[in-house]
């Protein structure tokens, strides 16, 4: 059995809830600022919740720390985390800045645990199998010509996800998703280049009330990476459905892959390649939960006391460094 405490009780908590226990978790306790949201959620889900923040922390039983919290409020959470011994699964990104990155990542070697970032995509079927294309993979269909990585949806559900103080925006919440993608399948990004950066909805209507906000909600960019060289990266707050996919072109194939199950997912290719003849070979999309998959092998590998194989903070101090190349060209600032 595996005690986890879950800190912050929005939006995000029940997914990670189900996704525990569905991989298995033992008990679970809440915690939430706001005192009656983690009571009503506890009330909801059956379980325990505390209003203190030390004891929890203090909690001998406690083997992972789970925070699904606004992205200011990360870094001293899991500071305090480490701290106290304890491996850590936090809500995507990481940190607010590349220096807080590092210095987890520093605290974290130092007192022998890790911890895990919430960049779910990786632990969907349908991308592991694109990941079999790429040049890490022996690049079966040749190198890569081009790739888009798109993602959107509206987003209309928290004032601070579409802030800039607060961190949101659209490269924070959804572009943040497909870069980790793109380092994935093509290694480091060596140059940015932003082709919009655009604030197209500065008013929005969250919670029955209409607010103006600041954050750009639409962002267009192209990089170029260690294993291809035309990379482009979209992703906004203004499409009114959930929409997500990757295309990418190779010398001698095409992958499209989505987590979407109407959307059709596919390698094909002009010569054998691989596991893949030639023609068009239907991918599954996949019908698991990702939050279940995600939380499994975070389980599997606190018992067995190693990191799992992904969504390390190394991997999220890559992710970082990539961003701050594009903020300092203004996007997600």
């Amino acid at each position: 059995m595996t005690k986890i405490a879950l800190i912050g009780c929005g939006k995000q908590a029940p997914k990670h809830i189900a996704g525990l226990r569905a991989a298995g978790a033992g008990d679970i306790l809440l915690y939430d600022l706001d005192v009656s949201r983690a009571a009503a959620l506890a009330a909801k889900e059956n379980l325990a919740w505390s209003a203190d923040l030390d004891a929890l922390f203090g909690d001998a039983a406690v083997d992972i720390v789970d925070i699904a919290t606004p992205t200011a409020s990360h870094a001293p959470l899991i500071q305090r985390a480490i701290a106290a011994g304890k491996h850590f699964f936090c809500e995507k990104p990481l940190c607010a800045s590349l220096d807080e990155a590092w210095s987890i990542k520093s605290a974290a070697e130092a007192r022998g645990v890790f911890g895990m970032v919430g960049y779910i995509y990786r632990f969907a079927p349908v991308f592991a199998s694109g990941f079999k294309l790429t040049p890490d993979a022996g690049a079966p269909l040749g190198q890569p010509v081009t790739a888009h990585f798109r993602i959107g949806g509206r987003g209309d559900h928290e004032v601070w996800k579409h802030n800039r103080a607060t961190a949101g925006g659209a490269a924070n919440e959804m572009l943040v998703h497909m870069l980790d993608l793109a380092i994935w399948y093509f290694g480091e990004v060596r140059a940015v280049q932003v082709l919009a950066n655009d604030l197209l909805r500065p008013v929005r209507m969250i919670g029955g009330k209409e607010v103006k906000v600041d954050a750009a909600d639409f962002v267009l960019v192209r990089l170029e990476m260690a294993h291809c060289s035309s990379v482009f990266l979209q992703a906004d707050l203004v499409t009114p459905a959930f929409n997500q996919y990757v295309e990418i072109q190779y010398e001698r194939g095409s992958f499209m892959g989505s987590i979407q199950p109407e959307v059709a997912s596919y390698v094909f290719a002009t010569d054998a390649g691989g596991e893949f003849p030639i023609g068009r070979t239907r991918l599954d999309n996949g019908d698991g939960n990702l939050f279940t998959f995600q939380m499994a092998a975070l389980l599997e590998h606190v018992r067995r006391g190693e990191p799992p194989p992904c969504n390390l903070i190394d991997d999220s101090v890559k992710l970082m460094e990539a961003m701050s190349m594009l903020q300092q060209q203004g996007v997600g600032r």
